[in-house]
């Protein structure tokens, strides 16, 4: 069967892009800005407006020049709509004199002034216009720019918090700003932090009405900062890179973006341009824990370091403080040879604990700019309240920029997916539905060369070989039973089959959309196994059947070494889950008896 083709649409500008952003409510709208910086060089400084309605051509809106003698435009970053203007957030240095003074109004806010629909046919066009200058940073430091600029996800009726961080600064900083609803006042400073290295990459997630968390990545380290209405507090890290055994060289970290208030998705570059990797971790809950590993995966082999990441939520929550349930993510990674590699990612709730799962790639786009990717976004996706008759097909966009002026945009397909697992009541509710991308996904496979495959084909035959001579099956071939060890040519026990599962996979077995609690406990009456364990039983507690049992928080630290170790000695759990995937679990008794058989087989 044919690969699927995305659908791909391109437009070549004047000037060098370095920054791309679509309106929070139009998909069909793409706002992009660069330019050739301060000089005679010829090359303006620009800010455009996109149509992207076709999915096969792009189409020149609006355009806006900036002055020649200032900086090209390094950020931007769409934010919320009044009446009928849309509001952009931008980074523009100010021109050399001006900085060499002192004075560097690097933050400027435009205007996107939409035509009223009667308008539109009397030749009324779009118009962009610049509304307000300012400074964020307070150090005067004449290297210095606005390289990061981002704004938290919109919510209907809610402000917003915008971040920027500094770039080639000597005293890097990063400033906080409120953006107010659609239709409020005029934004303004929040506040502002002296970090001791600059900022790689940074994002920000509302975790409530006025309440945010901000994360930044260093080259090895990964810090929060939470922010609220009466103070900003000071960065703590959650996570620092480590070089692997036996070696001094790190891997660095080159982007960061939030999934949900829990999770966070990083582009990691190895070592000496050894090739990428995605890591997913999960935010520590306590304020004493750390980070952890949730899920990785590996670019392609050809891309040896990364430039960008976007990520797009296909199931977004209407509230801050909505749980995210069942949803998908698409992620995209621009790598340094102009090729963009796409991932989706699930993201499930199991028994009230929060998983990453599948983060598998579905295609990669090659060869896409002629030129160093320097901007990567996806267009917002609201799934539809009801279902269209229409012929239509659902897309997310993909838009890059670069260096080369070229501007590229992919339009994803989407379909629509039902839980088939869920049980649908005869007379119930319809079963949730939700949409995917409708291209498959693939699970990482690297491509061994022949010989070394068949090498490995031939060392698993001498292994097999050896192993059933030495259990006296079949005729011998290579005659080494006599050199074995005595140990090795004892008979094979017959043992029942079983068949192990992580507690991830014993969670899922249970009712997960069940409210009641679920129980982990150990089955007296059942067969132990190889080791001496009694089987594990995962079901909805019922203490006059089950006996008492404890939360997680409420066993001893003995009893919780003692789970821990259990879980561990099976392979249902490893240290890299984390001790959150207890919570909101109720853990049978592990005394008494059952204490001392698991205690003797441990």
């Amino acid at each position: 069967m044919a690969k699927r083709i995305i659908p791909t649409a391109k437009i070549t500008l004047t000037y060098p892009l370095y920054s791309c952003d679509f309106d929070p409510t139009d998909p069909n709208q793409l706002v992009v800005a660069g330019g050739g910086g301060p000089g005679r060089n010829g090359v303006g400084n620009k800010i455009t407006v996109l149509d992207t309605s076709n999915p096969e051509e792009l189409s020149e809106v609006t355009e806006l020049e900036l002055s020649k003698t200032e900086d090209n435009v390094t950020t931007i970053a769409i934010g919320p709509r009044r009446d009928r203007s849309l509001t952009v957030f931008a980074g523009v240095n100010s021109s050399p004199e001006e900085i060499k003074k002192g004075k560097n109004d690097h933050f400027r806010i435009f205007s996107i002034d939409q035509p009223a629909k009667s308008a539109k046919t009397s030749g009324v066009r779009v118009s962009i216009s610049e509304v307000a200058r300012h400074a964020l940073f307070v150090h005067k430091d004449t290297s210095a720019y606005q390289r990061l600029l981002r704004l938290s996800h919109p919510y209907e009726k809610l402000p917003q918090l915008g971040a920027a961080a500094t770039g080639l600064s000597n005293q890097p900083e990063i400033a906080l700003f409120d953006v107010p609803c659609e239709g409020g006042g005029r934004w303004k400073p929040r506040g502002r932090l002296d970090i001791p290295k600059e900022a790689m990459d940074l994002d920000v997630v509302q975790t409530g009405p006025d309440t945010y968390q901000l994360a930044y990545c260093d080259d090895h380290q990964i810090f929060t900062v939470e922010v609220s209405k009466e103070e900003i507090s000071e960065p703590k890290c959650v996570y620092a890179i480590t070089p692997d055994e036996g070696a001094t060289a790190k891997a660095s970290f080159k982007s960061l973006r939030y999934l949900t208030p829990g999770f966070l998705i990083t582009v990691v570059n190895q070592p000496s341009s050894q090739g990428v990797a995605l890591h997913g971790y999960r935010l520590p809950a306590k304020e004493q824990d750390n980070a952890r590993l949730a899920i990785r995966a590996r670019l392609p082999k050809g891309v040896s370091k990364a430039t960008g990441l976007a990520v797009r939520n296909l199931s977004p929550t209407s509230s801050p403080t909505d749980k995210t349930g069942e949803t998908q993510f698409v992620v995209a990674v621009a790598g340094n040879d102009a090729s963009i590699s796409l991932f989706t990612l699930e993201h499930k709730s199991v028994a009230r604990v929060e998983l990453l799962t599948d983060l598998a790639p579905f295609q990669v786009l090659k060869g896409v700019h002629p030129s160093n990717i320097t901007g990567l976004t996806f267009s917002p996706f609201s799934p539809p309240k009801s279902s269209s008759k229409g012929n239509t097909e659902l897309t997310v966009k993909l838009a890059s920029v670069g260096v080369g002026f070229t501007t590229v945009v992919h339009s994803i397909p989407l379909k629509k997916y039902v839980d088939k697992s869920v049980v649908k009541r005869k007379g119930g509710p319809p079963s949730p539905s939700r949409y995917v991308v409708a291209l498959k996904s693939k699970g990482e496979s690297s491509v061994t060369p022949i010989t070394l495959l068949t090498i490995v084909v031939l060392l698993l035959a001498l292994i097999g070989q050896v192993f059933l001579e030495a259990k006296d099956i079949g005729n011998p071939i290579l005659g080494v039973k006599p050199y074995l060890p005595a140990s090795w040519t004892q008979p094979l026990r017959k043992v029942p089959a079983t068949k192990e599962k992580s507690i991830k996979d014993l969670l899922s077995d249970a009712n997960a959309h069940h409210t009641q609690p679920l129980v982990i406990r150990h089955d007296e009456t059942g067969e132990a196994d190889p080791q001496g364990l009694p089987p594990l039983h995962v079901g909805i507690h019922d203490e006059e059947v089950h006996g008492p049992a404890k939360s997680w928080e409420s066993l001893s630290p003995h009893e919780q070494n003692l789970w821990k170790e259990r879980l561990k000695k099976t392979g249902h759990w490893i240290e890299d889950m984390g001790e959150s995937i207890f919570k909101g679990v109720l853990f049978g008794e592990i005394g008494g008896a059952i204490g001392n058989i698991v205690g003797e087989a441990l």
